[in-house]
């Protein structure tokens, strides 16, 4: 009968490798005990800083580019009732009323993104200007003149924010036409003679991923507020019956009939 031979001893670069691979299982082990491991643990905040890099998931998970905020344009207008004096309407969001046909359509139209579009450029030419210039732009654009109100003129601010300066102009020229969009919406949902129009821009960053199903608010909203512009510009009928299709096909009167009812 042959004997059996036996087993020759591991090598030492055998036992080295297995030491190596049993320091590093353990470290894993005591790694992810102390990331799971009760808020107020030692080392727990030190463990997680240096592993969520690479191990955590967040919301890029998704999306490769996903959006870092949600916001939202708002709008209030002022016109006379019939003793002459001004009426000042509740808020009004355009984007919700512009998103409301979005949810579970595969191919939404692009109007579902112009509220959004144009508070992105307008925020991007704000944030372009100084602070003093962004302090300027955030109250009224209206003047008294001959007994009424008109627009500041615009020579005149552009002197007073920076004359030369091309992040004026480029913001004032989007300023513009939002008084104008905001116009045709508050004459379109209201049915009144507007006279000034207001907005604001509230920006909402969402819980981090591993916070996403806390009820509270991990991030406080920023809001931008803006002061009155008078709306000087002329009402197109075809324009405005296109406005009012928007805020009918959307189901949107009711929210200005709203805002209309907490006028000041």
């Amino acid at each position: 009968m042959h004997s059996k031979a036996a087993p020759s001893a591991p090598s030492r670069s055998a036992r080295v490798t297995g030491v190596i691979a049993t320091i590093i299982i353990l470290v894993v082990i005591a790694g992810t005990a102390l990331i799971f491991a009760p808020s107020g643990t030692p080392l727990r905040s030190a463990v997680q800083t240096v592993a969520f890099p690479y191990f955590s998931q967040n919301w890029r998970v998704f999306a490769p580019d996903i959006l870092k905020s949600n916001r939202t344009f708002e709008i209030r207008a002022q016109w006379r009732d019939d003793s002459g004096e001004l009426v000042k309407s509740g808020w009004v969001s355009i984007t919700e009323i512009e998103q409301r046909t979005v949810k579970g359509n595969l191919a939404p139209s692009r109007i579902e993104k112009n509220s959004w579009n144009a508070s992105n450029t307008y925020l991007k030419r704000y944030l372009a200007l100084d602070e003093a210039q962004r302090e300027r732009v955030r109250d009224t654009f209206i003047e008294a003149r001959d007994g009424g109100f008109r627009p500041i003129p615009v020579e005149e601010l552009i002197a007073d924010l920076g004359e030369g300066d091309g992040d004026v102009v480029r913001f004032l020229r989007v300023d513009y036409m939002l008084m104008r969009y905001a116009t045709m919406y508050a004459t379109a949902g209201f049915g009144e003679d507007i006279e000034r129009v207001q907005w604001r821009v509230i920006t909402e960053q969402p819980n981090d991923f591993t916070h996403r199903f806390d009820d509270e608010r991990q991030f406080t909203p920023t809001v931008r507020t803006f002061g009155w512009r008078q709306s000087n510009l002329s009402i197109d009928p075809d324009v405005l019956a296109q406005y009012r299709g928007v805020i009918d096909r959307y189901g949107a009167v009711g929210t200005f009939e709203r805002a209309a009812n907490e006028a000041e």
